[in-house]
């Protein structure tokens, strides 16, 4: 793999990022009997709740997490398949899988793979146009993909589970917070890196679970195709007492030129010194779409580049929580064309409860508004 600094430092540009989404499965989750560990279950929302005033894994069910992502949630006819519920448990893929051997997988285009388990140092996969739906992705490989994609246009990964194979749920995450609020999270010896596609497929990321690691690098998009990622809990992330890894949620993306993708309706948690949006190059970023998200920890919460370049960017509708604690601010040295460049920055809440990590914000900032040209809370909207 390659070597990435520290951000938010200047840093040399890493290998082009590759792969994932296209497009937008909005299906909503729906509870299961699964076992315990950290897909287990909780009970849907009985009545409606404000985003500003929900957290994940507060029973609410209203931000992805525990309740309704990963393999074990998956409701029948996820993405319009027509597949059956979650069945109880999951097929191995092989036998005699481990962490000390790679797996490869080469499927038919268009193939349809369900409730399988993959548990490998590094799963390459390959085949075009391929949906996994109700998989697990499991195993140990510091420093390196875990999943290793080899597609030319599309992959899609649904109401799957991303995971290191020595834990059922996060060190640290009892399933009552949105990640761990104590360091160091999944060490990094029994850790993965990234999961990676290797060509120029887009994917689809829904309702999927990812812990352990460092970050998912994956294309933005291209005209026509945009990358997405709905309803996912990407969270708790790997070795945060220390910086060999470049914390990342989705992304790193680090030459720019990236877009389109739709960014909606995800849990971005975590402790880590860089970002839950990790778009960090000096290159154009163009038709990106920051929507109805839960984001809290990391360095700076959000990069949408390092120069301020970026245009038409949406970013709205956002819960910016100050649950836990935030090395920086969130948004990348305040870089906002705004509506000059065709961007939109409208109804971003800070949610500030007592106790919080985030000591930057207090009760009285919450339910205000974030302003991307400044860290104070206002009480009106942000209009430039």
């Amino acid at each position: 793999m390659y070597n990435r600094l520290r951000f938010p430092l200047v840093r040399a540009l890493a290998r082009s990022c590759v792969a994932v989404a296209a497009l937008a499965f909005l299906a909503s989750a729906l509870p299961s009997s699964a076992s315990a560990g950290s897909e287990s279950s909780k009970p849907r929302p009985k009545k409606a709740v404000a985003a500003v005033s929900a957290r994940p894994n507060d029973g609410s069910g209203y931000w992805p997490d525990f309740s309704n992502t990963g393999y074990a949630n998956t409701p029948a006819n996820a993405g319009g398949l027509g597949l059956r519920a979650y069945p109880g448990k999951l097929t191995d893929y092989a036998p005699n899988m481990s962490d000390s051997k790679p797996l490869t997988l080469d499927f038919p285009d268009n193939s349809v793979i369900s409730f399988k388990r993959f548990r490998a140092l590094k799963v390459i996969i390959y085949g075009d146009n391929l949906t996994f739906v109700g998989c697990l992705f499991e195993g140990t490989i510091p420093n390196d993909n875990l999943v290793q994609v080899y597609s030319d246009n599309n992959i899609k990964f649904l109401y799957s589970t991303f995971k290191p194979s020595s834990y059922s749920r996060p060190p640290g995450n009892d399933g009552t917070v949105s990640s761990s609020h104590s360091k160091p999270g999944t060490p990094f010896n029994k850790s993965w890196q990234l999961a990676t596609t290797m060509k120029e497929a887009v994917a689809v990321m829904d309702h999927n679970d990812i812990w352990g690691n460092a970050g998912m690098e994956m294309v933005t998009g291209f005209p026509g195709r945009p990358s997405t990622w709905t309803n996912n809990y990407i969270h708790d992330m790997a070795d945060t007492s220390h910086d060999v890894y470049h914390h990342d949620g989705i992304g790193p993306q680090s030459e720019g030129n990236g877009g389109p993708m739709v960014v909606h309706h995800n849990t971005l948690a975590s402790l880590g010194n860089t970002n839950a949006l990790a778009l960090q190059g000096d290159g154009v970023y163009n038709n990106i779409k920051f929507t109805n998200n839960y984001v809290s920890g990391w360095g700076y919460a959000i990069s949408i580049g390092v120069v301020n370049n970026a245009k038409n960017i949406t970013v709205t509708d956002n819960v910016f929580s100050a649950e836990l604690e935030q090395l920086y601010g969130f948004l990348y040295g305040n870089l906002w064309g705004g509506s000059a460049r065709g961007s939109t920055w409208r109804r971003n809440l800070i949610q500030a409860r007592a106790g919080d990590g985030n000591r930057a914000y207090s009760t009285t900032d919450n339910g205000k508004y974030l302003w991307p040209t400044d860290p104070k809370t206002h009480t009106t909207d942000y209009t430039g």
